[in-house]
């Protein structure tokens, strides 16, 4: 066996070529088996008329035309596609030398949409609690999720794992990660804050969704109750100095009379004299 060719994703509906190449070493071949999970699914033997001959498996829609010794065509693969294949070439009588060789095919059903994330406020001030949810369309095979906080990827103490779910008889599947972390100072970027979650299946699909949270302004509202404080304060000053006048206010009929009997009195003739 020289090489066995065998794509590791394809997408669903796809056509897959799957390659078979072999020296025989100045023998004569006798037959090129092809199987999935250990089901005989092609046949080539040089003798027969036609050479080539296919099975019927769910999941496996031959193409005789564009199939032969050294190839196999899938045609529309389905879900039911998936399965670890095997090439296995023998030689002609009376040895009958046998190869065989096999690598996993895993059909691909990408989400129809990008990751939803939920549980999120506008709003956040420094010493809240932020819990959020990242959830993926159905896909095959499962998404994998990922967190970022400000273009950094979130600390696993932060992340919350969740079971896969199985949607519907095709077997799709969708993801959920949790992230919840208390907000720090360091975490507002010019007053903002960046929550991004990642789909990723292999190297065929990767998206995103990213929302934008605010630092709350009402996390200056100390500043304000202090200022309103000052100025009660100051408002209770002013009503004191406003009674203090008051008093005097009501002392003053008595004064301005003594001073009246004062300037009305006339000393005895007696003093006067001496």
């Amino acid at each position: 066996m020289t090489e066995v060719k065998i794509p590791n994703h394809i997408m669903r509906l796809k056509s897959a070529l799957l390659g078979c190449r072999y020296s025989l070493d100045g023998e004569s071949l006798y037959s090129v088996k092809w199987y999935k999970d250990g089901h005989e699914i092609y046949r080539y033997v040089p003798r027969d008329k036609p050479p080539g001959q296919a099975f019927p498996l769910p999941g496996v829609n031959i193409d005789l035309r564009n199939s032969s010794d050294t190839q196999v065509m899938l045609r529309r693969v389905t879900l039911q596609s998936s399965g670890v294949y095997r090439c296995e070439v023998s030689g002609e009588a009376p040895a009958f030398n046998t190869v065989s060789e096999s690598e996993t095919m895993t059909v691909v059903v990408t989400p129809n949409h990008g990751p939803k994330i939920t549980g999120g406020q506008p709003r956040y001030q420094i010493g809240d609690i932020v819990r959020v949810n990242c959830t993926s369309a159905p896909s095959k095979p499962v998404c994998h999720l990922s967190w970022l906080i400000n273009g950094e990827p979130a600390q696993k103490q932060h992340l919350k794992q969740y079971d896969k779910i199985v949607m519907n008889r095709d077997g799709l599947e969708m993801a959920r990660l949790g992230l919840e972390f208390r907000v720090r100072a360091f975490h507002f970027k010019n007053g903002d804050m960046k929550l991004k979650c990642v789909a990723k299946i292999s190297s065929l699909y990767w998206q995103s969704n990213e929302e934008s949270v605010e630092s709350d302004r009402q996390q200056r509202a100390p500043a304000l109750e202090s200022r309103e404080t000052v100025a009660a304060k100051s408002s209770t000053i002013g009503a004191a100095a406003s009674r203090q006048p008051s008093h005097l206010i009501s002392l003053l009929p008595a004064v301005l009379l003594l001073f009246g009997v004062v300037g009305s009195w006339s000393w005895p003739p007696e003093c006067v004299g001496s």
